[in-house]
């Protein structure tokens, strides 16, 4: 009997990593970074652009929300929601911004002499730190829908401005 819990166990154990496993693959495609015309120099980035961000989903928004009058719990829900869903929509903006800078930064190094070979690895470290980055936000986003903790994109936005400073100051060298 107790072979047949352990066989149980394993089993729903695997479908549900293969489950979260799809589910991951399926949400992530949303972000992939899927090039334009770019006109061979590196696309303008503005941090400020993501700052509404850091307001979407801070608890003294709910707080004031709550104080203003809204004690409807079904109101409260859809608007927690909506705002959850504009911020996925940053997300998604930065994402994309995130593979153009990337893209710019990688035909930079390519255009560069050998002794840059170096920084393709340090180019593959930062793609991995951003997806690896955006996966907690995403974990962190589906936690605060239940309540528990909060959200924050400071750091990948932050990320993102030193690739831009980075690139800024690399192009004059290489030129």
């Amino acid at each position: 009997m107790s072979e047949l819990w352990t066989v149980g166990a394993i089993g729903a154990a695997a479908s549900s990593t293969a489950a979260l496993g799809a589910w991951v693959w399926i949400h992530f495609q949303q972000f992939r970074y899927r090039p334009g015309g770019t006109s061979g120099h590196a696309p303008a980035f503005c941090a400020e652009r993501y700052e509404p961000m850091a307001r979407l989903l801070d608890p003294r928004e709910f707080a004031a929300i709550r104080g203003r009058g809204c004690k409807s719990p079904v109101t409260a829900s859809s608007w927690y929601r909506a705002r959850r869903r504009i911020f996925r929509l940053y997300l998604r903006d930065l994402a994309q911004d995130f593979g153009r800078l990337h893209a710019a930064a990688r035909a930079l190094v390519a255009e560069s002499p050998e002794e840059c070979s170096p920084l393709v690895g340090l180019l593959f470290r930062q793609q991995i730190a951003f997806w690896r980055g955006m996966a907690a936000i995403e974990c962190r986003l589906a936690m605060n829908a239940l309540g528990i903790g909060q959200v924050d994109a400071g750091r990948l936005i932050a990320a993102l401005e030193s690739i831009r400073l980075e690139m800024e100051s690399f192009r004059p060298a290489s030129a």
